[in-house]
Protein backbone atom coordinates (compact mmCIF):
# COMPACT_ATOMS: atom_id res chain seq x y z
CA UNK A 1 0.00 0.00 0.00
CA UNK A 2 1.11 3.62 -1.31
CA UNK A 3 2.01 5.35 2.18
CA UNK A 4 4.08 7.98 1.04
CA UNK A 5 4.97 9.84 -2.58
CA UNK A 6 7.73 11.93 -3.90
CA UNK A 7 5.77 14.66 -5.79
CA UNK A 8 7.98 17.51 -8.18
CA UNK A 9 8.00 19.57 -5.12
CA UNK A 10 9.21 16.85 -2.46
CA UNK A 11 7.82 14.61 -0.51
CA UNK A 12 4.47 13.74 1.43
CA UNK A 13 3.50 10.97 4.06
CA UNK A 14 0.02 10.25 4.00
CA UNK A 15 -3.11 8.91 6.52
CA UNK A 16 -4.67 5.18 6.37
CA UNK A 17 -7.72 5.11 5.31
CA UNK A 18 -10.51 2.39 5.38
CA UNK A 19 -9.35 1.45 1.67
CA UNK A 20 -5.80 2.76 1.14
CA UNK A 21 -4.33 5.91 1.78
CA UNK A 22 -5.48 9.85 1.98
CA UNK A 23 -3.12 12.85 1.03
CA UNK A 24 -4.60 15.59 2.62
CA UNK A 25 -3.67 19.48 1.82
CA UNK A 26 -1.24 18.83 -1.13
CA UNK A 27 -0.22 22.82 -2.61
CA UNK A 28 -0.32 22.80 -6.24
CA UNK A 29 0.32 26.09 -6.69
CA UNK A 30 2.15 29.03 -5.56
CA UNK A 31 0.11 31.04 -2.48
CA UNK A 32 -2.59 33.69 -4.59
CA UNK A 33 -1.43 36.21 -2.06
CA UNK A 34 0.17 39.67 -2.07
CA UNK A 35 1.61 40.55 -5.98
CA UNK A 36 0.02 36.95 -6.98
CA UNK A 37 -3.61 38.26 -5.65
CA UNK A 38 -5.72 38.19 -8.99
CA UNK A 39 -3.17 36.91 -10.98
CA UNK A 40 -3.08 32.94 -12.78
CA UNK A 41 -1.49 30.22 -10.90
CA UNK A 42 2.10 30.00 -10.28
CA UNK A 43 3.95 26.59 -9.76
CA UNK A 44 3.82 25.27 -6.26
CA UNK A 45 6.79 26.31 -4.16
CA UNK A 46 9.47 22.99 -3.20
CA UNK A 47 9.97 21.74 0.13
CA UNK A 48 12.70 20.07 2.05
CA UNK A 49 12.24 16.67 4.05
CA UNK A 50 8.81 14.87 4.02
CA UNK A 51 5.53 16.93 4.37
CA UNK A 52 2.58 16.06 6.62
CA UNK A 53 0.02 15.28 4.49
CA UNK A 54 -2.68 14.92 7.17
CA UNK A 55 -4.70 17.47 7.68
CA UNK A 56 -7.38 19.59 5.05
CA UNK A 57 -5.65 23.44 4.33
CA UNK A 58 -7.74 26.04 4.92
CA UNK A 59 -10.61 26.89 2.19
CA UNK A 60 -10.72 30.04 -0.14
CA UNK A 61 -11.89 33.11 1.37
CA UNK A 62 -16.15 33.19 1.26
CA UNK A 63 -19.25 33.85 2.97
CA UNK A 64 -20.79 30.83 4.66
CA UNK A 65 -24.23 30.12 4.14
CA UNK A 66 -27.29 29.75 6.19
CA UNK A 67 -26.74 27.27 8.74
CA UNK A 68 -29.93 26.23 7.52
CA UNK A 69 -29.07 24.79 4.71
CA UNK A 70 -28.37 21.79 3.59
CA UNK A 71 -25.00 23.34 1.15
CA UNK A 72 -23.86 24.91 4.47
CA UNK A 73 -19.98 23.79 4.14
CA UNK A 74 -19.52 23.83 8.14
CA UNK A 75 -16.99 26.72 9.77
CA UNK A 76 -13.40 25.86 8.21
CA UNK A 77 -10.65 28.91 8.40
CA UNK A 78 -10.36 30.29 5.40
CA UNK A 79 -7.38 32.22 4.00
CA UNK A 80 -6.60 33.34 0.31
CA UNK A 81 -3.25 30.84 0.84
CA UNK A 82 -6.13 27.89 -0.13
CA UNK A 83 -4.46 25.70 -3.78
CA UNK A 84 -4.23 22.93 -2.25
CA UNK A 85 -6.01 19.67 -3.27
CA UNK A 86 -6.48 16.39 -2.20
CA UNK A 87 -5.63 12.50 -2.76
CA UNK A 88 -7.58 8.69 -2.08
CA UNK A 89 -5.95 5.90 -3.46
CA UNK A 90 -6.03 2.10 -2.47
CA UNK A 91 -2.97 1.53 -5.46
CA UNK A 92 -0.47 -0.81 -4.10
CA UNK A 93 3.83 0.15 -5.05
CA UNK A 94 4.43 -0.88 -8.55
CA UNK A 95 3.28 -0.09 -12.10
CA UNK A 96 -0.12 -0.26 -11.43
CA UNK A 97 -2.64 2.44 -13.28
CA UNK A 98 -5.33 3.30 -12.09
CA UNK A 99 -8.50 5.48 -13.14
CA UNK A 100 -8.17 9.14 -11.74
CA UNK A 101 -11.66 11.19 -11.13
CA UNK A 102 -11.10 14.87 -10.54
CA UNK A 103 -13.51 16.67 -8.18
CA UNK A 104 -14.50 19.90 -8.35
CA UNK A 105 -16.64 21.17 -5.30
CA UNK A 106 -20.21 22.96 -5.88
CA UNK A 107 -20.86 26.08 -3.74
CA UNK A 108 -21.93 28.50 -6.85
CA UNK A 109 -18.53 29.61 -7.23
CA UNK A 110 -19.00 31.66 -4.36
CA UNK A 111 -18.81 29.27 -1.91
CA UNK A 112 -17.69 25.44 -0.12
CA UNK A 113 -14.52 23.95 -0.36
CA UNK A 114 -13.27 20.23 -0.90
CA UNK A 115 -13.86 19.56 2.64
CA UNK A 116 -17.41 20.39 3.03
CA UNK A 117 -18.67 18.66 6.25
CA UNK A 118 -22.06 17.93 7.93
CA UNK A 119 -23.57 19.55 10.83
CA UNK A 120 -23.24 18.68 13.76
CA UNK A 121 -20.83 15.58 13.37
CA UNK A 122 -18.52 17.30 10.88
CA UNK A 123 -18.10 13.96 8.82
CA UNK A 124 -16.62 14.61 5.59
CA UNK A 125 -19.18 14.91 2.26
CA UNK A 126 -16.44 14.27 -0.08
CA UNK A 127 -14.56 11.75 1.58
CA UNK A 128 -12.85 10.09 -1.58
CA UNK A 129 -11.76 6.74 0.23
CA UNK A 130 -15.40 5.00 -0.73
CA UNK A 131 -14.86 5.57 -4.29
CA UNK A 132 -11.07 4.61 -4.07
CA UNK A 133 -11.99 1.19 -2.98
CA UNK A 134 -13.80 0.47 -6.20
CA UNK A 135 -10.08 1.12 -8.10
CA UNK A 136 -9.74 4.49 -8.72
CA UNK A 137 -7.91 7.37 -7.42
CA UNK A 138 -9.83 10.30 -6.24
CA UNK A 139 -8.91 13.76 -6.17
CA UNK A 140 -10.29 16.31 -4.71
CA UNK A 141 -9.76 20.45 -5.14
CA UNK A 142 -10.05 23.77 -4.04
CA UNK A 143 -10.00 26.55 -5.86
CA UNK A 144 -10.79 30.50 -5.10
CA UNK A 145 -14.07 31.47 -5.29
CA UNK A 146 -16.23 34.81 -5.56
CA UNK A 147 -14.01 38.24 -6.09
CA UNK A 148 -10.80 36.60 -5.22
CA UNK A 149 -11.24 34.08 -8.15
CA UNK A 150 -13.72 36.06 -10.63
CA UNK A 151 -12.82 39.24 -10.06
CA UNK A 152 -12.17 41.40 -13.39
CA UNK A 153 -10.84 44.58 -13.51
CA UNK A 154 -9.73 47.35 -16.42
CA UNK A 155 -6.44 47.42 -14.53
CA UNK A 156 -5.86 43.60 -14.27
CA UNK A 157 -6.93 42.90 -17.80
CA UNK A 158 -4.60 46.08 -18.69
CA UNK A 159 -1.46 44.11 -16.88
CA UNK A 160 -2.66 40.96 -18.53
CA UNK A 161 -0.16 39.24 -21.86
CA UNK A 162 -3.74 38.39 -22.86
CA UNK A 163 -5.66 41.59 -22.24
CA UNK A 164 -8.10 39.41 -20.09
CA UNK A 165 -8.79 38.86 -16.07
CA UNK A 166 -11.29 36.82 -14.18
CA UNK A 167 -11.50 33.08 -14.37
CA UNK A 168 -8.50 32.70 -11.67
CA UNK A 169 -10.96 30.23 -9.98
CA UNK A 170 -10.84 28.38 -13.40
CA UNK A 171 -7.53 28.79 -13.89
CA UNK A 172 -6.80 27.76 -10.72
CA UNK A 173 -8.46 24.31 -11.32
CA UNK A 174 -6.32 24.22 -14.81
CA UNK A 175 -3.04 24.65 -12.65
CA UNK A 176 -4.59 21.36 -10.72
CA UNK A 177 -5.39 19.18 -13.91
CA UNK A 178 -1.56 20.00 -14.67
CA UNK A 179 -0.66 18.70 -11.05
CA UNK A 180 -2.36 15.65 -11.65
CA UNK A 181 -0.50 15.20 -15.19
CA UNK A 182 2.72 15.37 -13.69
CA UNK A 183 2.26 13.88 -10.21
CA UNK A 184 -0.49 11.29 -10.05
CA UNK A 185 1.90 8.58 -11.28
CA UNK A 186 3.37 8.39 -7.60
CA UNK A 187 -0.11 7.54 -6.21
CA UNK A 188 -1.17 4.77 -8.86
CA UNK A 189 -3.24 7.16 -10.62
CA UNK A 190 -2.94 7.17 -14.53
CA UNK A 191 -2.54 10.26 -16.08
CA UNK A 192 -4.02 9.22 -19.04
CA UNK A 193 -7.35 8.50 -17.99
CA UNK A 194 -8.50 11.28 -15.63
CA UNK A 195 -12.39 12.08 -15.41
CA UNK A 196 -13.40 15.14 -14.24
CA UNK A 197 -16.66 15.61 -12.22
CA UNK A 198 -18.76 17.65 -10.67
CA UNK A 199 -22.33 19.25 -9.30
CA UNK A 200 -23.81 22.82 -9.60
CA UNK A 201 -21.09 24.54 -10.35
CA UNK A 202 -18.53 21.89 -10.25
CA UNK A 203 -20.56 20.56 -13.06
CA UNK A 204 -20.31 24.22 -14.60
CA UNK A 205 -17.01 24.33 -13.97
CA UNK A 206 -16.56 20.67 -15.94
CA UNK A 207 -18.68 22.26 -19.10
CA UNK A 208 -16.08 25.46 -19.01
CA UNK A 209 -13.45 23.07 -19.04
CA UNK A 210 -14.69 20.88 -22.09
CA UNK A 211 -14.43 24.58 -23.79
CA UNK A 212 -11.17 25.96 -22.35
CA UNK A 213 -8.08 25.51 -24.57
CA UNK A 214 -6.16 25.59 -21.60
CA UNK A 215 -7.88 22.12 -20.62
CA UNK A 216 -6.77 20.33 -23.75
CA UNK A 217 -5.17 17.16 -23.20
CA UNK A 218 -5.55 17.07 -19.66
CA UNK A 219 -8.71 15.27 -18.98
CA UNK A 220 -10.45 12.44 -20.72
CA UNK A 221 -13.95 12.56 -19.83
CA UNK A 222 -16.49 14.25 -17.84
CA UNK A 223 -19.27 13.67 -15.27
CA UNK A 224 -21.20 16.30 -14.51
CA UNK A 225 -24.87 17.30 -13.15
CA UNK A 226 -26.50 20.58 -12.67
CA UNK A 227 -24.98 22.81 -14.32
CA UNK A 228 -23.83 24.06 -17.10
CA UNK A 229 -22.93 27.47 -18.85
CA UNK A 230 -25.11 27.01 -22.55
CA UNK A 231 -26.49 30.57 -22.77
CA UNK A 232 -24.71 32.87 -24.88
CA UNK A 233 -22.50 35.72 -23.63
CA UNK A 234 -24.32 38.76 -21.48
CA UNK A 235 -24.08 42.00 -20.94
CA UNK A 236 -26.28 40.98 -17.54
CA UNK A 237 -26.10 37.93 -15.27
CA UNK A 238 -29.90 38.09 -14.78
CA UNK A 239 -30.47 34.07 -13.63
CA UNK A 240 -26.95 32.76 -13.28
CA UNK A 241 -28.20 31.07 -16.58
CA UNK A 242 -25.90 33.21 -18.52
CA UNK A 243 -21.88 34.23 -18.43
CA UNK A 244 -20.75 37.88 -18.67
CA UNK A 245 -18.58 39.27 -21.57
CA UNK A 246 -15.53 41.24 -20.46
CA UNK A 247 -16.33 44.51 -20.36
CA UNK A 248 -19.62 43.96 -18.07
CA UNK A 249 -17.61 42.20 -16.08
CA UNK A 250 -14.85 44.74 -15.75
CA UNK A 251 -17.33 47.46 -14.91
CA UNK A 252 -18.45 45.59 -12.31
CA UNK A 253 -14.75 45.07 -11.19
CA UNK A 254 -15.04 48.89 -11.26
CA UNK A 255 -17.99 49.47 -8.97
CA UNK A 256 -16.32 47.60 -6.35
CA UNK A 257 -13.03 49.26 -6.76
CA UNK A 258 -14.59 52.52 -6.17
CA UNK A 259 -16.78 51.23 -3.34
CA UNK A 260 -13.62 50.21 -1.88
CA UNK A 261 -11.61 53.46 -2.53
CA UNK A 262 -9.21 51.67 -4.54
CA UNK A 263 -7.76 53.79 -7.23
CA UNK A 264 -6.32 51.42 -9.31
CA UNK A 265 -5.09 47.40 -9.24
CA UNK A 266 -2.12 48.09 -6.49
CA UNK A 267 -4.34 49.79 -4.44
CA UNK A 268 -6.74 46.77 -4.14
CA UNK A 269 -4.01 44.20 -3.80
CA UNK A 270 -2.94 46.33 -0.96
CA UNK A 271 -5.97 45.34 0.54
CA UNK A 272 -6.66 43.08 3.93
CA UNK A 273 -8.67 40.37 2.15
CA UNK A 274 -11.53 40.68 5.34
CA UNK A 275 -11.66 44.24 3.68
CA UNK A 276 -12.78 43.20 -0.12
CA UNK A 277 -15.15 41.00 1.29
CA UNK A 278 -16.86 43.31 3.09
CA UNK A 279 -17.36 45.49 -0.05
CA UNK A 280 -20.84 46.50 -0.83
CA UNK A 281 -22.37 43.66 -3.88
CA UNK A 282 -23.43 45.18 -6.87
CA UNK A 283 -26.50 43.27 -7.83
CA UNK A 284 -28.91 43.58 -10.64
CA UNK A 285 -32.12 45.22 -9.93
CA UNK A 286 -35.30 42.54 -10.38
CA UNK A 287 -32.99 39.49 -10.00
CA UNK A 288 -35.22 37.63 -8.25
CA UNK A 289 -32.74 34.62 -8.58
CA UNK A 290 -29.92 35.98 -7.10
CA UNK A 291 -32.39 38.17 -4.16
CA UNK A 292 -33.77 34.35 -3.40
CA UNK A 293 -30.30 32.66 -3.45
CA UNK A 294 -29.09 35.55 -0.92
CA UNK A 295 -32.22 34.62 1.09
CA UNK A 296 -31.87 31.30 1.00
CA UNK A 297 -27.92 30.68 1.27
CA UNK A 298 -26.93 33.88 3.53
CA UNK A 299 -24.89 37.51 3.38
CA UNK A 300 -23.04 37.39 0.60
CA UNK A 301 -24.72 34.28 -1.70
CA UNK A 302 -25.48 36.61 -4.10
CA UNK A 303 -21.79 38.04 -4.69
CA UNK A 304 -21.72 38.61 -8.58
CA UNK A 305 -18.00 37.70 -9.26
CA UNK A 306 -18.22 34.39 -11.06
CA UNK A 307 -16.96 32.66 -14.28
CA UNK A 308 -16.90 35.13 -17.56
CA UNK A 309 -15.83 34.62 -21.32
CA UNK A 310 -12.37 36.47 -20.76
CA UNK A 311 -11.46 35.75 -24.39
CA UNK A 312 -8.82 33.66 -22.97
CA UNK A 313 -9.64 31.05 -20.77
CA UNK A 314 -12.85 31.31 -22.31
CA UNK A 315 -12.69 32.19 -25.64
CA UNK A 316 -16.75 32.35 -26.45
CA UNK A 317 -19.75 30.46 -24.45
CA UNK A 318 -19.23 27.02 -24.30
CA UNK A 319 -22.33 26.29 -26.34
CA UNK A 320 -20.54 28.30 -29.18
CA UNK A 321 -17.29 26.72 -29.09
CA UNK A 322 -19.04 23.17 -28.95
CA UNK A 323 -21.59 24.38 -32.61
CA UNK A 324 -18.07 25.14 -34.42
CA UNK A 325 -16.30 22.11 -33.37
CA UNK A 326 -13.90 23.39 -31.45
CA UNK A 327 -14.08 21.63 -27.76
CA UNK A 328 -12.62 19.43 -26.17
CA UNK A 329 -13.82 16.36 -27.54
CA UNK A 330 -14.20 13.55 -24.56
CA UNK A 331 -17.43 11.33 -23.75
CA UNK A 332 -19.68 12.71 -21.40
CA UNK A 333 -22.48 11.87 -19.10
CA UNK A 334 -24.88 14.53 -18.11
CA UNK A 335 -27.80 15.17 -16.12
CA UNK A 336 -30.04 17.11 -13.07
CA UNK A 337 -32.50 16.75 -10.65
CA UNK A 338 -35.58 17.68 -11.55
CA UNK A 339 -36.50 19.29 -8.11
CA UNK A 340 -33.35 21.85 -8.82
CA UNK A 341 -34.84 24.75 -7.13
CA UNK A 342 -37.65 23.44 -5.01
CA UNK A 343 -35.96 24.21 -2.02
CA UNK A 344 -35.37 28.12 -3.19
CA UNK A 345 -37.65 31.03 -2.05
CA UNK A 346 -38.78 32.57 -5.34
CA UNK A 347 -42.40 34.20 -6.10
CA UNK A 348 -44.37 33.25 -3.87
CA UNK A 349 -48.01 35.10 -5.59
CA UNK A 350 -49.78 34.25 -8.55
CA UNK A 351 -49.63 37.59 -9.23
CA UNK A 352 -45.97 38.44 -9.34
CA UNK A 353 -45.43 34.72 -10.89
CA UNK A 354 -47.46 35.97 -14.28
CA UNK A 355 -45.82 39.15 -13.88
CA UNK A 356 -42.59 38.00 -14.16
CA UNK A 357 -43.18 35.82 -16.88
CA UNK A 358 -45.08 38.32 -18.99
CA UNK A 359 -41.96 40.88 -18.28
CA UNK A 360 -39.40 37.65 -18.83
CA UNK A 361 -40.58 36.14 -21.70
CA UNK A 362 -42.05 38.17 -23.87
CA UNK A 363 -43.46 36.76 -26.89
CA UNK A 364 -43.47 33.55 -25.19
CA UNK A 365 -44.89 34.60 -21.86
CA UNK A 366 -48.55 32.36 -22.77
CA UNK A 367 -46.33 29.49 -23.82
CA UNK A 368 -44.14 29.74 -20.81
CA UNK A 369 -47.35 29.80 -18.44
CA UNK A 370 -48.90 26.39 -20.21
CA UNK A 371 -45.45 24.87 -19.83
CA UNK A 372 -45.40 26.02 -15.91
CA UNK A 373 -48.91 26.14 -14.81
CA UNK A 374 -50.42 27.89 -11.56
CA UNK A 375 -53.90 28.69 -10.33
CA UNK A 376 -52.98 30.15 -6.53
CA UNK A 377 -50.05 31.15 -4.98
CA UNK A 378 -49.04 27.26 -4.13
CA UNK A 379 -48.47 26.26 -7.22
CA UNK A 380 -46.93 29.75 -8.18
CA UNK A 381 -44.34 28.76 -5.93
CA UNK A 382 -43.48 25.64 -7.24
CA UNK A 383 -44.26 26.81 -10.67
CA UNK A 384 -41.58 29.65 -10.48
CA UNK A 385 -39.21 26.82 -8.73
CA UNK A 386 -39.40 24.75 -11.71
CA UNK A 387 -39.23 27.37 -14.18
CA UNK A 388 -35.51 28.34 -12.09
CA UNK A 389 -34.50 24.96 -11.92
CA UNK A 390 -34.71 24.83 -15.51
CA UNK A 391 -33.27 27.68 -16.86
CA UNK A 392 -30.08 27.58 -14.16
CA UNK A 393 -29.79 23.85 -14.11
CA UNK A 394 -32.14 21.33 -16.30
CA UNK A 395 -32.51 23.31 -19.44
CA UNK A 396 -28.39 24.03 -19.30
CA UNK A 397 -26.98 20.17 -18.96
CA UNK A 398 -29.80 18.97 -21.57
CA UNK A 399 -28.61 21.37 -24.28
CA UNK A 400 -25.01 20.42 -23.21
CA UNK A 401 -25.91 17.10 -23.87
CA UNK A 402 -27.61 17.78 -27.10
CA UNK A 403 -25.33 19.72 -28.90
CA UNK A 404 -22.09 17.29 -27.99
CA UNK A 405 -24.61 14.59 -29.20
CA UNK A 406 -24.83 16.42 -32.49
CA UNK A 407 -21.38 17.78 -32.84
CA UNK A 408 -18.75 15.54 -31.39
CA UNK A 409 -17.63 12.11 -31.62
CA UNK A 410 -17.85 10.80 -28.34
CA UNK A 411 -20.25 9.19 -25.87
CA UNK A 412 -22.75 10.82 -24.42
CA UNK A 413 -25.57 9.32 -21.52
CA UNK A 414 -28.15 11.42 -19.92
CA UNK A 415 -30.06 11.11 -17.00
CA UNK A 416 -32.97 12.57 -15.33
CA UNK A 417 -32.44 12.62 -11.44
CA UNK A 418 -35.84 11.73 -9.24
CA UNK A 419 -34.74 10.01 -6.44
CA UNK A 420 -35.70 12.16 -3.44
CA UNK A 421 -33.28 11.03 -0.51
CA UNK A 422 -34.26 10.92 3.27
CA UNK A 423 -34.04 14.50 4.25
CA UNK A 424 -35.15 15.15 7.67
CA UNK A 425 -38.55 17.16 7.68
CA UNK A 426 -37.93 20.03 9.36
CA UNK A 427 -34.15 19.96 9.64
CA UNK A 428 -33.00 21.72 6.32
CA UNK A 429 -34.41 24.37 4.52
CA UNK A 430 -34.64 21.84 1.85
CA UNK A 431 -36.34 19.47 3.80
CA UNK A 432 -39.66 17.98 2.05
CA UNK A 433 -38.58 19.34 -1.69
CA UNK A 434 -38.00 16.15 -3.33
CA UNK A 435 -35.09 15.48 -5.55
CA UNK A 436 -33.42 18.70 -4.72
CA UNK A 437 -30.48 20.30 -5.88
CA UNK A 438 -27.47 18.00 -5.28
CA UNK A 439 -29.39 15.07 -4.67
CA UNK A 440 -26.86 12.90 -6.04
CA UNK A 441 -23.48 13.95 -4.12
CA UNK A 442 -24.01 11.38 -1.48
CA UNK A 443 -24.97 8.17 -3.78
CA UNK A 444 -22.10 9.04 -5.92
CA UNK A 445 -19.84 9.01 -2.94
CA UNK A 446 -20.87 6.05 -1.19
CA UNK A 447 -21.27 8.30 1.55
CA UNK A 448 -24.42 7.66 3.28
CA UNK A 449 -23.14 7.56 6.44
CA UNK A 450 -21.74 11.06 6.38
CA UNK A 451 -25.49 12.38 6.85
CA UNK A 452 -27.15 11.58 9.66
CA UNK A 453 -30.51 11.04 8.11
CA UNK A 454 -32.34 7.86 8.14
CA UNK A 455 -31.55 5.72 5.24
CA UNK A 456 -33.33 2.76 3.78
CA UNK A 457 -31.87 -0.45 2.05
CA UNK A 458 -33.52 1.42 -1.49
CA UNK A 459 -30.86 4.47 -0.73
CA UNK A 460 -27.89 1.32 0.18
CA UNK A 461 -28.45 -0.35 -3.12
CA UNK A 462 -29.04 2.70 -5.08
CA UNK A 463 -25.88 4.32 -3.75
CA UNK A 464 -24.18 1.13 -5.05
CA UNK A 465 -25.16 1.08 -8.44
CA UNK A 466 -24.48 5.07 -9.35
CA UNK A 467 -21.03 5.07 -8.02
CA UNK A 468 -20.63 2.00 -10.00
CA UNK A 469 -21.78 3.74 -12.91
CA UNK A 470 -19.68 6.50 -12.21
CA UNK A 471 -16.68 4.75 -11.48
CA UNK A 472 -17.10 2.38 -15.05
CA UNK A 473 -17.35 5.53 -17.17
CA UNK A 474 -14.17 6.86 -15.32
CA UNK A 475 -12.97 3.51 -16.15
CA UNK A 476 -13.96 3.20 -19.94
CA UNK A 477 -16.30 6.21 -20.87
CA UNK A 478 -19.36 3.27 -20.66
CA UNK A 479 -20.97 3.06 -17.75
CA UNK A 480 -22.10 -0.31 -17.83
CA UNK A 481 -21.24 -3.34 -16.44
CA UNK A 482 -21.97 -6.12 -14.41
CA UNK A 483 -25.30 -6.56 -13.31
CA UNK A 484 -26.43 -2.62 -13.69
CA UNK A 485 -28.92 -1.78 -15.10
CA UNK A 486 -28.60 -1.18 -19.29
CA UNK A 487 -27.72 2.74 -19.65
CA UNK A 488 -27.99 3.33 -23.34
CA UNK A 489 -26.25 6.17 -24.82
CA UNK A 490 -28.33 9.25 -25.67
CA UNK A 491 -28.98 10.68 -29.32
CA UNK A 492 -30.43 13.37 -29.00
CA UNK A 493 -33.92 15.01 -28.06
CA UNK A 494 -35.83 12.19 -28.00
CA UNK A 495 -33.17 10.64 -25.56
CA UNK A 496 -33.09 7.89 -24.45
CA UNK A 497 -31.99 9.10 -20.59
CA UNK A 498 -31.13 7.07 -17.92
CA UNK A 499 -34.38 7.66 -15.46
CA UNK A 500 -33.10 7.43 -11.37
CA UNK A 501 -35.34 6.56 -9.12
CA UNK A 502 -35.40 3.91 -6.77
CA UNK A 503 -34.37 1.42 -9.57
CA UNK A 504 -32.65 2.76 -12.50
CA UNK A 505 -34.27 2.79 -16.06
CA UNK A 506 -34.12 3.54 -18.92
CA UNK A 507 -36.97 5.79 -20.73
CA UNK A 508 -37.52 8.89 -22.61
CA UNK A 509 -36.21 12.23 -20.89
CA UNK A 510 -38.72 14.14 -18.54
CA UNK A 511 -39.23 18.16 -19.26
CA UNK A 512 -39.76 18.27 -23.04
CA UNK A 513 -42.28 20.62 -23.29
CA UNK A 514 -41.02 22.66 -21.08
CA UNK A 515 -37.46 22.49 -22.46
CA UNK A 516 -38.96 23.40 -25.77
CA UNK A 517 -40.12 27.11 -24.44
CA UNK A 518 -36.56 27.47 -23.60
CA UNK A 519 -34.95 26.39 -26.59
CA UNK A 520 -37.37 29.68 -28.22
CA UNK A 521 -36.56 31.66 -25.89
CA UNK A 522 -32.74 31.26 -25.65
CA UNK A 523 -32.30 31.13 -29.35
CA UNK A 524 -33.78 34.93 -29.18
CA UNK A 525 -31.23 36.25 -26.63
Amino acid sequence: MIDSVTTRQGRLSGIATRSGTAFLGIPYAAPPVGDLRWRPPHDPLPWQGTRAAGRHSPVAMQYTPSPASLYHPGSPPQSEDCLTLNVWTGAGRGSERRPVMVWFHLGAFMFGSSACTTAPDGKLLFDGAALAAQGVVVVTVNYRLGRFGFLAHPGLSAESDHRASGNYGFMDQVAALRWVRDNIAGFGGDPDNVTIFGVSAGSASCSMHMASPLSKGLFHRAIAGSGAFMGPPSRSSGLFDKLLDLPSAEARGLQMSEALDAGDVAALRALPADVIMAAPIPMEAGSWYMEALGGHLGEGAADTNYPIVDGYALPDSPAAIIRADRHNDVPLLTGSTVDDCSGLPAIRSLADYRAYVRQDMGALADAALRAYPADDDREAARASGDLLADRVFGWQNWTWARLTARHGRQPVYYYDWLHAPPIPEGRYIESGFGAVHAAEIPYIFRNLDAYDWPWTAADARLSDRISAYWVNFARSGDPNGGDLPLWSRFEGSDGPAMRIGAEPAMGRPGRGERFAVLDAYYAGR
